[in-house]
C-alpha cells in the first residue's frame, strides 16, 4: 500500500477544497439556513410537533443529510472528472498507485469534506432551533458511512462522465 501516494491525492483534494471554500462550504450552509428560515416560518408555524419533536428539530437531520448527499457526490465526481477533462489524469495514471489507492485518496478527501460540511450544518442549525442528539455515536457512524458510500457513488459517476 502506497500511503504517501494516497496522502498526496488526499492533500491535493483538500487543498482544492480550501481554494474553493466559498462554493464548497459557505454556499451549502447558506442554502440550508434558507431552508430553515423558509420551512420554519412557513410550515413550522402551522405544524408545532411531530411525534413529540418540534418541527424545527424534526427537519434538522433531513436538511443535514440532503447537503451531505449532494456534496459527497459532487466532491468525488468533480475530483476525478476534472483531471480527466483537463488532461492531467496522466500524472495520476503514471504514478506508482494502484486503482484502490487512487480511490482511497479521492473518496477519503470527498468524505472528509462532506462530513465537515455536515457538522457545520449541524452547528448552524443550533442558531435556528434547539435540538438534542439521542445517540451521538450512532449519528457519527451513520454520517461517516453515508459520506463514504455517496462519495464512492460520486467517484463512479465522475469516471463514467
Amino acid at each position: 500500500m502506497n500511503w504517501r501516494g494516497i496522502w498526496a491525492i488526499y492533500k491535493f483534494e483538500m487543498h482544492r477544497f480550501r481554494r474553493t471554500l466559498w462554493t464548497g462550504l459557505a454556499v451549502p450552509v447558506i442554502t440550508t439556513s434558507l431552508y430553515f428560515i423558509v420551512f420554519g416560518a412557513a410550515i413550522g408555524s402551522r405544524m408545532t410537533e411531530i411525534g413529540g419533536i418540534p418541527y424545527g428539530a424534526f427537519i434538522v437531520p433531513g436538511l443535514m443529510m440532503l447537503s451531505l448527499f449532494t456534496e459527497s457526490i459532487f466532491n468525488a465526481s468533480f475530483g476525478i472528472h476534472m483531471p480527466r477533462f483537463t488532461g492531467t489524469i496522466y500524472e495520476i495514471l503514471s504514478a506508482p498507485l494502484s486503482a484502490i489507492e487512487t480511490v482511497i485518496g479521492y473518496v477519503g478527501a470527498a468524505a472528509t469534506k462532506s462530513v465537515m460540511l455536515g457538522v457545520l450544518i449541524l452547528v448552524t442549525a443550533r442558531l435556528f432551533v434547539p435540538y438534542s442528539i439521542a445517540h451521538p455515536v450512532w449519528m457519527v457512524c451513520f454520517l461517516l458511512l453515508t459520506a463514504t458510500t455517496f462519495s464512492l457513488f460520486g467517484f463512479i459517476i465522475g469516471l463514467w462522465a
